[in-house]
């Protein structure tokens, strides 16, 4: 499903990788495992295309990687970075319901009965429906970013510290959410040893 062939990438001065490969097969959840400034979130980068390897080839789905099919590929793909800007949306529904404007989504619009559903897995009450944006918690934001994942209904989910505002019970409720899906292809980073644990792959940099 994602294959990275004999990666290497450098910022500047710094060697971040050298010939590094790996591969993830449909369905896994993987985590790359890393201290700070080990390339973690690069990787992610690269296999979304926001990055170019210096060397190396990234296949997703059996499919090289490059300029040409990266719009087509993205369409597979869900990405949730550590910070969750919210889409410009005033509330939280709104947060929720943004992604199905565009035309791409539109056939996955979600009922309002799957939100609330979604929302209670992850324990979060009906009620945040209404809330302010910018008065939700950055925990809360993570959960409601990962929703949309979800909904989006995406065969490759890429996450970012996915529990970094989280407490434990979240955490749990969240891995479940996720991890339980065996379509679901997820490519993580995270240092968070309780997420490691939901996690049937390791990558270790």
């Amino acid at each position: 499903m994602i294959s990275y062939k004999n990666i290497s990438l450098k910022f500047e001065d710094k060697l971040i990788f050298e010939d590094f490969s790996f591969e993830i097969a449909k369905g896994d959840k993987a985590a790359l495992k890393g201290r700070s400034g080990s390339g973690k979130t690069s990787l992610l980068n690269l296999a979304m295309g926001f990055l170019k390897p210096d060397k190396g080839k990234i296949y997703i789905d059996g499919k090289e990687l490059n300029g040409s099919n990266i719009k087509m590929l993205r369409k597979q793909m869900c990405w949730l970075p550590q910070s969750i800007a919210g889409f410009n949306s005033d509330s939280v529904l709104s947060m929720l319901e943004h992604p199905f404007t565009f035309h791409l989504n539109r056939r996955n619009s979600p009922s309002r009965n799957l939100i609330e559903s979604y929302l209670n897995q992850v324990n979060l009450g009906n009620d945040i429906l209404n809330q302010e944006l910018d008065k939700v918690s950055g925990g809360e934001k993570q959960r409601l970013g990962l929703i949309i994942c979800k909904l989006l209904k995406r065969k490759i989910i890429f996450l970012d510290e996915p529990t970094s505002a989280l407490d434990k019970e979240s955490l749990k409720s969240v891995a479940e959410f996720i991890m339980k899906d065996p379509e679901m292809t997820v490519l993580s980073a995270s240092h968070d040893d309780e997420w490691l644990k939901y996690c049937d792959k390791i990558i270790e940099l």
